[in-house]
């Protein structure tokens, strides 16, 4: 029975908010009845201030018995129950004053309605110093959240255990509010354990009592946190158990413990980049794929840092024909851009105006370009800016000299400008943070030599074509196969243009006495004497990689490494089939696909081919099946021409299915996810 009657005292936070906007608007009424007295006033006041009454008497009640269950602190509690007692006394002795006046009355009711309300206002203060500690009105939650940058430095209790029981149990485990007898707020408190002994120790054959009572069930009383409030995660969950698997130690540090690969994850995904990078990312919105399409139509010139990134990098390096204009295209989304490279352009001091719209660059390379002093004007003002590389220009120590103001660069590169050593001596005395690199002209020059450049105007042809080769250095011999072989110094030398009248995989490398051999360049030309007079798409692609529909697969256009460029489609979690229909009846031996892929962003090569004839366009022969081997787990960005040679058949018509893979592979960051298949180009010989 007595328990029964402490029970009630859980409707304490219910009742208590009654009377505190109660007496509030009483009070507020009353002062506005004063100046305006419409006799109604009194009435509605005399109202609210017998349910004042009541509900604070109740209130007062139900709060001392909830005050039996203990687990507070008795300081506040003295406070809190007192304070309230005067507040009930108050609101009961107002409403008979204002209901009953006296003479007397007349000069002690506002006085005493002003004590009620300064009553109103501790007792509330007090209640909440219980519920929420002492400092839960002032203090400045930012200042406790802990951000790791390296999980691996982290220290496991301070850095990762203790922000979970602070977000989740010391709202009702702290010297104020001591709940079952326990305090979570620190290492020794916690060690103390509760009424029912320590957390951290299990009973045989069963969990921590910690882990115990969290994955009791949420009805159980003894579930933690009660029922109502914020549950602990899954992965909060597993990160106290691997804590506690490790005898709840408080003084280690993440890096130095086991783990497992579940662990793992859960714990890198605690680590905050705090790069200015990672804050802009923050704070911008996705590119739209159009714009990006659009911008690169002609040629690629900007790039996502990452697939999910907002943030993107612009490349204009060497365009020499560069206005206005071409930085203007790029203002739409400059706030995106957080690497610009201008290097070997003509941008210069005209142009350099439009560099104030990238508010958000971090690095700007304007090596070898036409500006002078005055372009700094525009740089000084991108508050962002880490990287600065002003080499073989003319900037002199004026310009330096407006640099200063550039709060955020690490590393600037002045070599080969018009600045003076005795300038920049002064410089990195004075802003020690910034890096100035001494470099000289070898730093332009390869460190290894890159594959030559393979030159043609198409990579189609009907009868035959010519090609060249180039390097951008003398001194360079280039060496190359047409077979599909590696080459090196054994192949051929080139030393005249190419003639080319069969499709033909070209591969070429660059040499240098002392130097080792370059990578291996590899274009492929397409031979194609049957030209198609239409397609059919048997299914859309997606949407947003649809190109020119079908006729994209049949333009003699190569697509890009950039796949957004307009020359693939795309299908996603499927496979496709098209019909061409030919301008005349002809005799065909190879159909060729050209395919693209790039696993980071999901997209695989083809793993099959099947190849159907027909001279009436209705009824179609399976001539020919062939599968593709599955790629191995690889993060290469290519593209290549299949070529499916069929029994040479006579027909008008010719029918492809490209079989996908339509799921990611188990080796992928994404298994099972569904991937794409990306086709530009189909050609028939």
């Amino acid at each position: 029975m007595i328990l029964q009657i402490i029970s009630l005292g859980r409707l304490h936070p219910l009742l208590v908010h009654l009377p505190i906007g109660i007496l509030v608007l009483a009070f507020l009424i009353e002062l506005y009845s004063r100046k305006k007295d419409t006799g109604t006033e009194n009435n509605i006041i005399n109202f609210s201030l017998a349910i004042a009454a009541v509900s604070t008497v109740l209130s007062v009640a139900s709060g001392w018995l909830l005050g039996e269950d203990g687990g507070y602190d008795e300081t506040l509690l003295f406070r809190h129950r007192w304070m309230a007692v005067g507040l009930a006394v108050g609101s009961t002795l107002l409403y008979f004053i204002k209901k009953y006046p006296k003479a007397w009355s007349k000069n002690v009711y506002l006085p005493l309605f002003v004590v009620v309300i300064v009553l109103l206002g501790l007792t509330g203060h007090y209640g909440g110093s219980m519920t929420h500690g002492e400092d839960y009105l002032y203090k400045n939650k930012e200042t406790k959240k802990i951000v790791i940058t390296d999980v691996s430095k982290a220290l496991v209790f301070n850095d990762i255990v203790q922000p979970i029981l602070d977000d989740k149990c010391v709202s009702c485990h702290n010297p104020n509010k001591i709940k079952g007898g326990l305090v979570m707020t620190n290492k020794e408190q916690l060690l103390l354990g509760g009424d029912s002994g320590s957390l951290l120790m299990a009973d045989e054959g069963e969990s921590p009592r910690l882990i115990h009572h969290i994955k009791l069930p949420m009805e159980d009383d003894d579930h933690m946190p009660p029922k109502g409030k914020v549950q602990l995660t899954s992965h909060e969950i597993a990160l106290l158990e691997w804590w506690l698997s490790h005898e709840n130690c408080f003084d280690c540090v993440a890096g130095t413990l086991d783990k497992t690969e579940k662990i793992s994850d859960i714990l890198n995904s605690l680590e905050e980049d705090t790069s200015t990078r990672a804050l802009i990312a923050k704070e911008v919105a996705m590119v739209p794929e159009d714009w990006l399409a659009s911008i690169n139509s002609n040629k690629p010139i900007i790039t996502k840092l990452a697939e999910k990134n907002p943030l993107l990098i612009a490349n204009l390096s060497g365009n020499k024909s560069l206005g206005k204009n071409d930085l203007k295209a790029l203002k739409e989304h400059a706030e995106n851009i957080v690497e610009l490279n201008l290097a070997n352009s003509n941008f210069n001091d005209t142009i350099s105006a439009l560099l104030s719209s990238f508010t958000n660059l971090t690095k700007l390379q304007l090596q070898n370009t036409k500006i002078t002093d005055k372009s700094m004007e525009s740089i000084r003002d991108l508050k962002h800016l880490e990287s600065l590389n002003i080499y073989g220009t003319d900037i002199t120590d004026e310009g330096l000299e407006k640099l200063t103001g550039l709060s955020s660069l690490k590393t600037l590169y002045p070599w080969n400008s018009k600045i003076t050593k005795e300038a920049l001596d002064r410089y990195s005395s004075k802003l020690k943070a910034v890096t100035v690199v001494s470099i000289n002209e070898d730093l332009f020059t390869p460190t290894g030599l890159e594959p030559p450049s393979i030159i043609a105007d198409t990579d189609f042809f009907r009868d035959s074509m010519e090609i060249k080769m180039d390097y951008f250095y003398k001194g360079v011999d280039l060496y190359y196969t047409l077979d599909g072989s590696e080459p090196d110094t054994t192949s051929t030398k080139y030393d005249q243009p190419i003639l080319l009248t069969n499709s033909t995989l070209v591969k070429a490398v660059s040499h240098k006495v002392g130097w080792e051999l370059s990578p291996v360049r590899t274009v492929s030309f397409k031979k194609s004497n049957i030209l198609p007079n239409s397609i059919t798409l048997n299914n859309k692609p997606n949407e947003k990689y649809k190109g020119n529909g079908g006729n994209t697969l049949i333009d003699l256009k190569r697509g890009t490494s950039n796949f957004i460029d307009g020359n693939w489609i795309g299908y996603e979690g499927s496979s496709f089939a098209a019909t061409l229909k030919l301008q005349k009846e002809e005799l065909i031996s190879t159909v060729s696909v050209g395919a693209f892929s790039s696993p980071e962003k999901w997209i695989f090569y083809p793993t099959g081919f099947k190849v159907w004839v027909s001279m009436d366009g209705n009824n179609f022969k399976l001539v020919h099946t062939e599968k593709v081997p599955t790629e191995k787990p690889n993060s290469d960005t290519k593209f290549q021409f299949f070529d499916i040679n069929i029994p040479p058949t006579q027909s008008n018509f010719v029918k492809i299915e490209v079989i996908s893979q339509t799921r990611n592979p188990s080796w992928h960051t994404n298994p099972g996810g569904k991937s794409w298949l990306f086709v530009d180009e189909i050609v028939l010989n």
